[in-house]
């Protein structure tokens, strides 16, 4: 096989009429398929230079012109960012719907049941000290028939320019400040949701115990992370102005118990 290769040839040029000898070239087989081989290899990086950088392109059957590869490019980008809409989205309603089910766990040790309280806690609760009497005439705050729940912290401090109205969609209290920037959460919980939303702008919902979930929209930037425990009075966002349906700068503010929306007026106090 290697003699094959190697077997040697000559190629002589003449001069046409006085048949001198121009040029000798001597090679074997294996030069002859190198020079057939580097020739292939340059005509088809012609070839493809020509393509690839010149209109000749548009030729070829099949090849989009520049018009139709730009419609795919930017159609493709449009599919990715819905893609990415789509799942932000449903990853959205998956967490309100576990919120507002209480499908999401919570830490239990903050919470004292009923009937675990002590003769003198339920003493307490029956007469209170001074000192809790106090707090509970500045704050207003929701009682169950089979548990007691903490005082609500009031998110933020200012004049409520829109109440809640179920019947009318609704669902929260609008809240202008009367001067803070820091909104606070209501009680302490686990962050379901921090976020930012095209219609609400900047939303964070938090799971609390007694199947309490408070709902902050509007905000202008947010401090926390979904699975974050959070205390009560903690800052976690900055009061602001974003999202669609924003009008102004305010916090919308709601409050739902086992899938049921409250009216927040009727356990904080906000003025």
């Amino acid at each position: 096989m290697l003699k094959w290769f190697g077997k040697k040839f000559q190629i002589i040029v003449y001069h046409g009429k006085s048949y001198d000898v121009l040029r000798k070239m001597r090679f074997n087989r294996f030069g002859l398929m190198m020079v057939f081989v580097g020739i292939f290899v340059i005509m088809f990086a012609g070839l493809s230079a020509i393509v690839v950088y010149t209109p000749v392109k548009q030729l070829i059957p099949g090849y989009p012109d520049k018009e139709t590869r730009r419609l795919i490019y930017e159609n493709a980008i449009r599919t990715d960012s819905l893609v990415l809409e789509l799942e932000k989205r449903d990853v959205y309603l998956q967490m309100l719907r576990d919120a507002l089910f209480n499908d999401v766990p919570i830490d239990e040790d903050y919470v004292v049941p009923v009937e675990n309280l002590t003769e003198e806690q339920i003493k307490e609760f029956n007469n209170p000290s001074y000192e809790r009497q106090t707090i509970e005439d500045k704050t207003t705050y929701y009682v169950d028939k089979s548990e007691v729940l903490p005082d609500l912290f009031p998110p933020i401090k200012g004049m409520v320019v829109s109440s809640y109205n179920k019947s009318e969609g609704h669902y929260g209290t609008d809240i202008a400040s009367a001067g803070e920037t820091m909104i606070r959460a209501t009680l302490r919980g686990v962050v379901l949701l921090s976020d930012y939303t095209v219609e609400t702008g900047y939303t964070i919902i938090i799971q609390h115990k007694y199947d309490l979930v408070s709902v902050y929209k509007h905000n202008k930037s947010s401090f926390v992370r979904a699975g974050q425990f959070v205390e009560t009075g903690e800052n976690i966002c900055v009061y602001g102005d974003s999202g669609e349906n924003s009008s102004g700068e305010h916090l919308h503010f709601e409050l739902w118990r086992n899938g049921v929306s409250l009216n927040p007026e009727d356990y904080i106090v906000f003025e």
